[in-house]
């Protein structure tokens, strides 16, 4: 095995780890803070909230790390502009995406998880579509940094 092979699947592996403690960390605070809506979510919620988590970690290692480009538009306008800021040599061009990423499904999961009302099939759906329009990216992200 290559040393670069070698080196991007731990990146890869590192970018996991990090998702899953990012992604827990979210889900205490959210316990913690609106139990209610937590345990009404339940593992819907956390699923929406690991996928959108994997793809915005990804992006960043893929970004700042390895030195990717970003190929979706709105995305790659986030990180233009995060670059400009005077924080982008000490944080990078991606910590802001991380977080707008992770705040918008953390806020989905609080506007669906109504907790005077159980979740609907409806509701449940679309936390399951977020969380896969995040895993899917971000699972095609860790498999190019392992081909790269």
């Amino acid at each position: 095995m290559s040393a670069s092979l070698t080196s991007n699947v731990g990146w890869a592996a590192l970018t996991v780890c990090a998702s899953l403690v990012l992604t827990g960390g979210t889900w205490l605070v959210l316990q913690r803070h609106v139990p209610a809506v937590a345990a009404t979510a339940g593992c819907a919620g956390l699923f929406a909230v690991f996928g959108q988590t994997l793809d915005a970690v990804s992006t960043f290692v893929g970004v700042d790390v390895l030195s990717f480009v970003e190929q979706v538009p709105l995305s790659r306008s986030i990180l233009d502009a995060t670059a400009a800021l005077p924080t982008a040599p000490l944080l990078g061009s991606a910590w802001l995406f991380v977080g707008l990423k992770v705040g918008l499904a953390v806020a989905l999961v609080a506007l669906l998880a109504d907790p005077r009302r159980p979740l609907g099939a409806t509701d449940r759906l679309a936390l399951l579509a977020a969380g896969a329009f995040g895993l899917v990216p971000g699972l095609s992200n860790l498999w190019l940094y392992a081909t790269a």
